[in-house]
């Protein structure tokens, strides 16, 4: 799930005395399955709420928050799992002035999703699509400690809530370390070999429209490696990054793609 380029010599040679390889244990699967199970419960209890739809309006401090352009984001304490580390985080924003229709139009629009969420989105692509739901490609790269390219594809359902809101379920179908990417010798692994730095990541979207524009939040929930003792300070980063970083980072360029949206 991650490449490391070649030009990084003194970074392979650490990364190769410290990191075994990490292939994706049937028991840390089984354990975010399960986690997941529970969380789109809450999910569906939420998207059924009126009053309770919106993590933004749990707290006044953060609806005053957003209202004053914060991105607020959270980190949601997740069990420890045998074999793997599951990392929640949450967050939002409120887009002034902006419509529902707007964001609509760009979460929908997979094709320029590289342009929007650049750089950590490489490529992307529509493998299909019937009614709501579709099935997307994207290259992402995250480079925090080290260069991480994945090659993933996510199954992912809209919701109409009415005709103020709606809902966005993201799930991962694979995840894939790529190693030497962009390179001749390019060599996408199958599902669940390498080193482990994500093998799964869901994100639950709610969308609102009002008070004179849109609430955008999200709750992005991934599946790594577990992190040997004494580890965590070269693991972790990077680990916690995918749920952490990637939601900011959405979250800002969304605010900034939806203005422009006619």
């Amino acid at each position: 799930m991650f490449t490391i380029f070649r030009k990084s010599t003194f970074a392979l040679l650490l990364l190769a005395a410290c990191f075994a390889r990490a292939e994706e244990p049937a028991q840390a699967k089984a354990a975010f399955q399960n986690y997941i199970a529970t969380l789109e419960a809450r999910v569906d209890v939420q998207n059924a709420s009126r009053d309770g739809f919106l993590w933004i309006d749990q707290h006044p401090q953060r609806l005053a928050a957003v209202h004053k352009g914060e991105i607020q984001v959270q980190q949601i304490h997740a069990p420890q799992i045998d074999g793997g580390t599951v990392e929640d985080w949450i967050g939002g924003a409120f887009l002034p002035q902006a419509t529902l229709a707007q964001v609509l139009k760009i979460d929908q629009d997979y094709a320029n999703y590289a342009k929007y969420y650049a750089p950590e989105i490489v490529r992307a692509r529509v493998l299909s699509h019937d009614g709501n739901h579709y099935q997307v490609f994207y290259r992402l790269k995250k480079h925090k400690v080290v260069i991480v390219v994945l090659d993933t594809v996510h199954n992912i359902d809209f919701f109409p809530l009415g005709k103020d809101r709606y809902s966005v379920r993201s799930r991962s179908a694979s995840v894939r370390e790529v190693r030497n990417a962009g390179e001749a010798d390019e060599e996408v692994l199958p599902q669940g070999e390498g080193l482990g730095f994500l093998w799964a990541m869901n994100s639950y979207w709610r969308v609102e429209e009002r008070d004179g524009g849109v609430y955008i939040e999200c709750e992005v929930v991934t599946l790594a490696r577990s992190i040997p003792f004494g580890m965590g300070a070269m693991l972790r980063p990077t680990i916690e990054s995918f749920a952490s970083d990637s939601l900011e980072n959405t979250l800002k360029e969304k605010r900034k793609a939806v203005p422009a949206v006619p």
